[in-house]
């Protein structure tokens, strides 16, 4: 029973880290199309 129970958090934090790591992705993209609204286009990668 406390091995379950300190199991579980653990569980929690990790999806929480990874839905956390996801959003910051997600804005750090949002605000890259931000800077370069059209110029992707013609910028060579």
């Amino acid at each position: 029973m406390p091995v379950r129970h300190i199991k579980t958090p653990k569980e929690g934090a990790n999806k929480q880290v990874i839905s956390s790591q996801a959003d910051s992705l997600i804005k750090i993209s949002r605000i890259w199309a931000d800077f370069f609204p059209a110029n992707t286009s013609n910028q060579p990668i």
